[in-house]
């Protein structure tokens, strides 16, 4: 198996272009939708507690994923996984479990609850094996995950 290797994106524009590609002919906008809050400023991952991370194979980028702090919670406790997005050819290959649980390790330190949205049935399988739980009550919030009990 290849090693995985996991990195802190801080400019992902040169390397992300073939998952912008890839991800668009799948019909997935949110790959595309990371680009354009980076380049506008609106999302840089450089807050405390942030972080963007890109799994990458033999030097190619391969996957994405980024971890802020709820947009739509507004809390301090209450993080967010954003934009994960692993290339097709490298799905069910580990690159996805081992770029989240990265995000889920820089997490600890900062939140005692993650939020995700997703739509389709494959990452819902995905997350709901890593822990996350199905959440049908918060808006724009698909699953959760407890990191630690509030103080």
């Amino acid at each position: 198996m290849e090693s995985i290797d996991i990195a802190i994106c801080t400019n992902p524009l040169p390397s992300i272009h073939p998952l912008v590609a890839e991800s668009r002919t799948e019909g997935f906008r949110f790959v595309e939708r990371l680009i354009e809050e980076y380049r506008s400023g609106l999302n840089r991952f450089d807050r405390p507690g942030e972080v963007l991370l890109g799994a990458s194979v033999e030097g190619a980028m391969v996957g994405i994923g980024g971890l802020s702090r709820d947009p739509y919670f507004n809390h301090p406790a209450v993080g967010r996984l954003r934009h994960v997005y692993v290339r097709a050819a490298w799905r069910r290959r580990g690159v996805g479990r081992v770029l989240v649980m990265a995000l889920l390790e820089a997490a600890r330190p900062h939140y005692q609850l993650l939020t995700l949205r997703t739509d389709t049935a494959a990452a819902t399988a995905f997350y709901q094996t890593l822990g996350f739980k199905p959440e049908p009550h918060w808006p724009h919030t698909t699953h959760h995950l407890r990191l630690r009990n509030g103080s």
